[in-house]
């Protein structure tokens, strides 16, 4: 991941600094002092790959030189307090290689310091982090007076102007920015601080789940677990010389307490995302299988119900007798949701059959009672006894 640093302070007498010291050791060489008289022999320190000196186009050849520039800059400030001039350190991006970082540092300072009237003592620096990792950086020591001719002119007070690191902090950024998207890095710095980086990758988190998008969210929502530690303190030069020679140091404690704060929180973080993920992988495949299954008796559904329509429309076409079709227009009535209509059942008239069955029997019994041939019943009594 990008590291983002960028931080400047003043070199001053008052803490009983002196510039002269301060380059040696930064470019790893040696220079005399010649207000002190003092000799900084700092040439078998390792770790520096790169180290020259940037000068304004109207400055002389001998500002080129680190020993007369620095040996200048003591003799010119007069002052027990008097500032010597401003060190920027900055973080360099391990993801580019020294070329690119190099070529990164160069434009930045060149744009940013130089192109304003300073010089800049410039030294690169490789060491390793506490991750294992490479940790490059560089050192910019720059001069806070104004060229004059052959020499140093008055302080030019608007270098320390608040706004104007804020502006370098920004001009940082989008560098390092610039240079990782042309080396085809995904890696990006950010110059703000944690609170409102924080504050924005939740934003973001909250658009791209209003919007639906739920792996977006909870891609950003890793980036606020990121985002989601407490800074680290600094242990500082002193302590940090104490450190490397095996001395537990007060600082050296905070800075490790808050890394484990840190490392507990985002491994917390890490989980309860993997959790959350877990639950909604096993929602949406419990969503999968449940479909499938209704898709599945939906279709079971619509074959039944296709095979009782066959069924029903066969046996109306096939021919029928006349209670076949009566039965079968009692059916389709049923399946079609239609009133049935059926014709009233004739009703026997059992009363008039039995009269004509009891007259049938009176004949037959007065044939056999008066002989001869049958009577008409209908013939009347005068046409007897005429007949007579």
């Amino acid at each position: 991941m990008a590291i983002y640093h960028l931080s400047a302070k003043v070199i001053s007498r008052a803490g009983g600094r002196s510039s002269v010291a301060a380059a040696a050791y930064r470019a790893a060489g040696r220079l005399h002092d010649d207000r002190q008289g003092l000799e900084h022999d700092y040439s078998r320190k390792g770790g520096v790959i790169h180290s020259e000196i940037m000068v304004p186009e109207n400055a002389p050849e001998w500002m080129r030189d680190r020993n007369q520039l620095w040996n200048a800059v003591e003799i010119v400030e007069k002052r027990r307090d008097a500032q010597l001039a401003r060190e920027v350190e900055v973080s360099l991006p391990r993801e580019l290689d020294r070329g690119q970082r190099l070529k990164l540092l160069r434009g930045f300072i060149q744009r940013e310091f130089v192109d304003r009237g300073m010089i800049a003592d410039v030294a690169v620096h490789e060491g390793k982090a506490r991750d294992g990792f490479g940790q490059p950086h560089a050192h910019v020591m720059l001069t806070m007076r104004e060229m004059t001719g052959d020499g140093f002119g008055k302080k030019d007070r608007s270098w320390n102007a608040p706004d104007l690191l804020l502006g370098w902090r920004e001009a940082w950024a989008r560098d390092a920015n610039i240079a990782l998207e042309r080396a085809g890095r995904s890696e990006r710095i950010d110059h703000r601080s944690l609170d409102v980086q924080r504050s924005e990758a939740e934003q973001q988190v909250e658009c791209a789940r209003a919007g639906g998008q739920e792996e977006l969210a909870f891609e950003r929502e890793r980036k606020v677990i990121e985002l989601s530690r407490e800074p680290e303190p600094k242990i500082g030069p002193s302590a940090n010389a104490q450190e490397k020679r095996g001395i537990v140091t007060e600082r050296g404690d905070a800075f490790r307490a808050t890394q484990a704060r840190n490392a507990q929180r985002e491994e917390l973080g890490r989980k309860q995302l993997e959790l959350r993920l877990e639950l909604m992988e096993r929602g949406r495949a419990f969503i999968a299988s449940t479909r499938e299954r209704l898709d599945r008796l939906w279709d079971r559904a619509g074959e039944a119900l296709s095979r009782i329509k066959e069924r029903v429309m066969g046996e109306v076409e096939r021919p029928q007798t006349d209670t076949g079709r009566s039965d079968m227009d009692v059916r389709r009535a049923v399946v079609l949701g239609r009133e049935i209509n059926r014709p009233e059942a004739q009703v026997k008239d059992i009363e008039r059959d039995h009269f004509s069955l009891e007259k049938s029997r009176d004949n037959e019994r007065r044939k056999a009672v008066l002989g001869g041939s049958e009577l008409d019943p209908n013939t009347s009594r005068n046409d007897k006894g005429r007949e007579r």
